[in-house]
């Protein structure tokens, strides 16, 4: 099972849910809180709509205490998921009723994530687990939940992120170097993958570089007491293949091949070298294919110089190239954003995170910085 897409909605709860995106911008979120409710009742594994609610519920929060009686009613509706008094049911309606009085509550939240996780909610789990981050920044057990929820939600790259937050806290940290490894290899092999766009030799570097991460990051084996000491003689060694230098020369080689240059301009922003990686974008947006993700990284290779002006006239161009919300859409936009958020321009800055946010609630960080937008 999986979380509840917003496609399930009936067109009722679509304009409900329109209307209550409308109302949070207005600043109504005692509304916000009730309209999310009555849709949760039907969909509780709807995470766009308990994101919004919580939106909501942290405002209403900080602003009076209307919340608790807007969602304690909703609360204790009965779920259109059936089933026994008891169970993950239970446990829910008692995790929302917890959040609707106080929605920093620790417990509520874990309650939320241990509720979801039976319902097999895997992203909603991450979600209650982001939650907890925020309030406890360190707590190691949560940030290991949080990576393996990720993982759990077929998203590799979210787990990377939380793994290596863990290993910058402690390098020698086992569990975080299993989780690394763990979520290197899934995003290797994540369902799909092998059928994107691409050139298959790019695809097959992907491979060598999850394979020499996972190489790099996992612990020195524990040897028995039987086990040989003796070092590999010089025909056994095998000396670590550095995914930069495979692809400078595989460049070399086929210095036509437009895909293995977006590689290596990848890895060369990645170790900071973005005035050849600028160089390599510069080639590849002559590719179709290539052109707007190679405009977005040469944005990202400027913001990084501190040059946010030639950024912003990147990601313009590549805004204006492409249609509908897809996720490369909403990395251009976002980039956009904190670029005009750089140039402290904060209304550009807040409406190309509106754009993001009437799409996808869930994407980064957005749905914080909305919040803290109409807060202050």
């Amino acid at each position: 099972m999986s979380d509840t897409p917003l496609s399930t909605l009936d067109s009722r709860q679509q304009r409900l849910l329109a209307n209550a995106q409308r109302a949070l911008e207005k600043g109504n979120a005692e509304y916000v809180v009730t309209a999310c409710g009555e849709i949760l009742n039907d969909h509780p594994g709807c995470l766009p709509v308990r994101q919004l609610q919580r939106v909501a519920q942290l405002r209403g929060s900080v602003k009076g205490g209307w919340m608790g009686k807007a969602v304690s009613g909703l609360t204790n509706l009965p779920f259109s998921l059936g089933g026994k008094s008891g169970g993950p049911e239970k446990s829910l309606a008692r995790a929302e009723k917890i959040l609707s009085e106080d929605p920093r509550s620790l417990a509520g939240l874990k309650l939320l994530a241990e509720a979801s996780s039976e319902f097999e909610w895997p992203e909603t789990v991450a979600f209650a687990l982001e939650a907890i981050r925020e309030i406890e920044p360190k707590n190691r057990d949560n940030f290991l939940a949080l990576g393996e929820a990720w993982l759990a939600a077929d998203k590799p790259d979210q787990s990377l992120k939380v793994a290596d937050a863990l290993l910058r806290l402690n390098p020698v940290d086992g569990e975080a170097q299993s989780l690394m490894r763990k979520a290197s290899i899934a995003r290797t092999t994540d369902q799909g993958y092998w059928g994107e766009g691409g050139d298959y030799r790019d695809k097959l570097k992907d491979e060598s570089e999850s394979i020499a991460l996972e190489k790099q990051s996992a612990p020195a084996e524990t040897h028995s007491p039987n086990a040989k000491t003796e070092s590999p003689s010089i025909g056994e060694a095998e000396p670590k293949a550095d995914p930069l230098e495979t692809a400078q020369n595989f460049v070399a080689s086929y210095p036509g091949d437009l895909d293995g240059r977006y590689r290596l301009a990848q890895l060369l922003f990645k170790s900071e070298q973005t005035e050849e990686a600028i160089a390599e974008y510069q080639q590849t947006q002559k590719n179709p294919k290539l052109r707007v993700s190679s405009l977005l990284g040469m944005a990202r290779c400027f913001r990084k110089r501190g040059l946010i002006d030639l950024a912003v006239a990147q990601l313009s161009t590549a805004k204006s190239e492409l249609s509908g919300m897809d996720d490369l859409k909403k990395e251009v936009i976002y980039e956009l954003g904190c670029c005009n958020e750089s140039l402290e321009k904060q209304e550009e800055a807040i409406t190309e995170f509106k754009a993001i946010y009437t799409e996808d609630i869930g994407f980064r960080d957005v749905a914080k910085k909305i919040n803290q937008h109409y807060a202050s």
